[in-house]
């Protein structure tokens, strides 16, 4: 008798893609890169180490915290429009600054958040893994434990 063969586990759900299922208006969610492209990710200095560090911190923790929120619409769209309103201000402060202005571009196209969540089709495992990085993200993000751009980012500048 043949033995059978081993199937695989069920993948789990995919995210929502380009805002399928998200009824916030069809807000598109275009999932534009891997969780392991560093290139965007990339902050070109600005002329403030201080700043730097501020900008790729705000980049990582958002990375995390709107590809974990993407199975839970509300929330997704929370952070997602709270992040954008952060950057704007951090793209002001910058300018304020007088920053670079490739310095400012790199940070804008680095902080789309179709640029900070992953590509449709990552694997589920990656992205689990990710979210496991920081698995306290929804208690972080309520308790507002995370950077904030508008408020840290004038103090780079001092």
């Amino acid at each position: 008798m043949p033995h059978p063969t081993p199937t695989a586990a069920p993948e789990a759900p995919p995210l929502p893609l380009r805002g399928e299922g998200l009824g916030v208006g069809g807000v598109a969610l275009a999932l534009a890169i891997t969780l392991t492209t560093q290139a965007a990710a990339q902050v070109i200095p600005t002329g403030s180490p201080a700043a730097d560090i501020l900008l790729s911190q705000a980049i990582a923790e958002h990375r995390v915290f709107l590809t974990c929120s993407a199975l839970d619409p509300a929330t997704h769209a929370q952070i997602l429009a709270d992040w954008q309103r952060d950057a704007a201000a951090a793209v002001a402060i910058l300018t304020a600054n007088n920053t670079p202005p490739e310095a400012i571009t790199a940070f804008t196209t680095t902080a789309l958040p179709e640029n900070l969540m992953p590509a449709p089709d990552t694997p589920w495992a990656e992205v689990t893994g990710l979210c496991a990085t920081r698995p306290d993200w929804q208690t972080s993000y309520g308790r507002l434990d995370f950077t904030v751009l508008g408020q840290t980012l004038p103090l780079a500048f001092r």
